[in-house]
């Protein structure tokens, strides 16, 4: 399993409130729990032990019960044991696989993308054998021909700097995915939005891109922390312009942009203030 950072962005354990919730039997919030901390579940005995407690309980109540009733628990459980940060045992995971599998009988799409993590299953084969893989379906490998001796690509970087943050942003968030220059539009939903934004703001919207964006895979990739990398050009009025339009674009959606103006940084001290934002969002 892997192991978080020291700087992995995930909030103190309680033990008083994980054992009360154990006590309490009340399944649903510890799991919450657990997955809200799943980066520490390898290394904390506490929450191991919690872990095992709800895993015991679930499983031993689980023919009870309709999947309907547990939609939230057997996907917190598919997530934490596809992830890596809590394994099952291989029968109960095919009991969670099955349980989905026919949670979503009526979308066959997402009811075959579970059963294909447990393929030799009877109820998953069945699924899978009427709906097969769109992979399967597809047409040879196809390639346009290039232009002999010609290469018009660029980085993704447009600066050492960029890279350098990049590098670092890598290293403090490790158990996450950290993209560079994401489009604006790709973030954040603009319907919901709208009706709050200025003209000038709705033209800005899809042109805008946010230097680099950590996005939690294990949440339906949804983006966590937001960055830009500041210099001197930001000083421009046209450019403090567009800098108000994103810090307010991305404050209507409830995130938080950090601006960082650091012109001689290298990637170890970018890493050291990564760290101490992620400190100080835990305190």
């Amino acid at each position: 399993m892997p192991h978080g950072t020291d700087a992995s962005p995930s909030p103190t354990v309680d033990p008083e409130a994980l054992y009360q919730l154990i006590y309490d039997e009340r399944w649903p919030p510890l799991l919450r729990h657990l997955h809200r901390h799943r980066d520490q579940l390898d290394a904390d005995p506490l929450l191991r032990h919690a872990a095992q407690t709800f895993e015991d309980a679930f499983f031993q109540h689980l023919d009870g019960q309709t999947p309907d009733a547990l939609k939230d628990e057997l996907e917190t459980l598919f997530l934490l044991h596809t992830g890596a940060f809590y394994a099952l045992p291989r029968d109960r995971f095919e009991t969670v696989i099955e349980a989905l599998v026919a949670l979503h009988a009526d979308r066959p799409e997402v009811a075959a993308g579970y059963a294909r993590h447990c393929p030799e299953n009877p109820r998953c084969a069945e699924v899978l054998a009427a709906h097969p893989s769109p992979e399967s379906e597809a047409p040879p490998l196809r390639s346009n021909a290039p232009v002999d001796g010609a290469d018009a690509t660029i980085s993704l970087f447009r600066s050492g700097q960029e890279e350098a943050f990049f590098r670092a942003a890598r290293e403090v968030f490790a158990t996450y995915f950290v993209y560079p220059n994401v489009a604006l539009h790709c973030l954040v939903d603009y319907e919901r939005l709208q009706p709050h934004l200025s003209a000038t703001e709705r033209a800005y919207f899809f042109r805008a891109a946010v230097d680099c964006v950590v996005f939690d895979q294990h949440d339906a990739y949804r983006p966590r922390y937001f960055f830009e990398l500041d210099s001197a050009l930001h000083d421009a009025p046209e450019r403090q312009e567009r800098d108000r339009h994103k810090d307010r674009i991305l404050a209507l959606a409830g995130q938080r942009l950090y601006r960082i103006r650091t012109p001689e940084a290298d990637a170890h001290q970018f890493a050291r203030m990564l760290r101490e934002i992620v400190e100080g969002q835990s305190d």
